[in-house]
Order: C-alpha cells, then sequence, then structure tokens
C-alpha cells in the first residue's frame, strides 16, 4: 500500500514537534529514530553523486533545491511551497507479522522482499510519472531525469506494533530530459500513478 503525503509549510510544525521529538527540522524524524540508516534511490540522486547513506545535510540540501556538496541553488524559483512528497510504502500486516515473529532467516528475506519492492515501485513511478510542467501557467508537460529520493525503512507503527513500512521522501526537485533544468515535479503524475505503485 501507498499514501503519498505533501511536505510544506502547513506541515511544518508536525514534522518539529509531533515526529521530529526534539530533532531540528524534518531530517531529524528520518535520520534519529533508531532505525537504520537511510539510503539514496533515484537517477537524479546519481546525478547529484548522492549514493548509500542519507545525511542529514545532503537530505536538508535537496529539500532546500541545492546541490548537496556545492550548495548552488538548483531550481530557478527557490522559494517552494513542496520541498518534496513523503512516499509511504506499507506492507501487508501479515507480512509485518511474518517478518516480526519469524525467525532471522526468515525476517531477513521478508525485509529483502519489501525493499526489492519499494525500488521497483519508485523505479515505476520514476519512468510513469517522472515529469515536470514548464511555460505559461505550466502548459507544457516535460519528462525529467529520474527522482532524487532518500528511503528511510521503518519497523513499527506509532502504536508500536509491527509495521514494516518505508518512508521515500522524492524531493520536489527534477532535471528535465531535454534542457537539463532542474525544475519541480508534476505531483498530479505522482497521485495518478500511486495505486499501481502501491499494489508493486
Amino acid at each position: 500500500m501507498l499514501n503519498i503525503g505533501r511536505m510544506g509549510p502547513g506541515r511544518a510544525g508536525y514534522y518539529l514537534t509531533a515526529v521530529a521529538r526534539g530533532e531540528a527540522g524534518v531530517e531529524g524524524y528520518y535520520l534519529a529514530r533508531g532505525e537504520e540508516p537511510g539510503r539514496w534511490l533515484g537517477r537524479g540522486a546519481e546525478q547529484l553523486g548522492l549514493h548509500g547513506e542519507v545525511t542529514g545535510p545532503q537530505l536538508r540540501a535537496v529539500l532546500d533545491a541545492r546541490h548537496p556538496d556545492t550548495g548552488e541553488q538548483l531550481a530557478r524559483h527557490p522559494a517552494r511551497k513542496v520541498p518534496g512528497f513523503d512516499h509511504t510504502f506499507r506492507a501487508p500486516k501479515s507480512v509485518s507479522l511474518l517478518w516480526a515473529l519469524g525467525d532471522r532467516d526468515t525476517s531477513a528475506e521478508v525485509v529483502a522482499a519489501h525493499d526489492a519492492a519499494v525500488d521497483a515501485a519508485i523505479g515505476y513511478l520514476q519512468r510513469a510519472a517522472g515529469y515536470s510542467r514548464r511555460g505559461a501557467g505550466g502548459a507544457e508537460t516535460v519528462p525529467v531525469d529520474g527522482f532524487v529520493a532518500a528511503a528511510f525503512r521503518d519497523r513499527t507503527s506509532r502504536a508500536d506494533d509491527p509495521l514494516l513500512h518505508t518512508h521515500v521522501l522524492v524531493a520536489n526537485l527534477a532535471r528535465t530530459c531535454d534542457d537539463g533544468v532542474w525544475r519541480t515535479l508534476d505531483s498530479r503524475k505522482l497521485y495518478a500513478h500511486a495505486k499501481t505503485a502501491g499494489i508493486l
């Protein structure tokens, strides 16, 4: 199952207080909860030299539409209302229970399958929903090279029951294929393909 939430100014209080648990900024929630480190996903992340473990400064930079190494502003309109989209992929409850109650080998296999499913779903979204808009009023829809995304796997729900799920933060930042300009994503495409990605 997949739910997509917009990250933005209206939700800042939620991330900083209810979710971040005292950590500074949205990255505190995803980087400081005792879970495994996040990992970079997407062709856009590769284009920015992001691979392996996610760090707080890198995550802050891409959510601010800045280059993670140089700090250079990548998007022409940095004052974006939506810095990214939180794609939450939840395994079915039976899978979460198998992971939580199974032996070590079974649990490892379940996690590997969950990660592979998340990667497949993000791959699908990059291909099917990877678009931006440009021109007067965003009249022209153009394909992008890929997502700048960070995946964070969690083990439990807020009620502390077993719930294997992964938050994939997709930055509202992508490079258009034809002119190489960094622009915002066309979020309509993300929502249109959410059900199929969730099934994957």
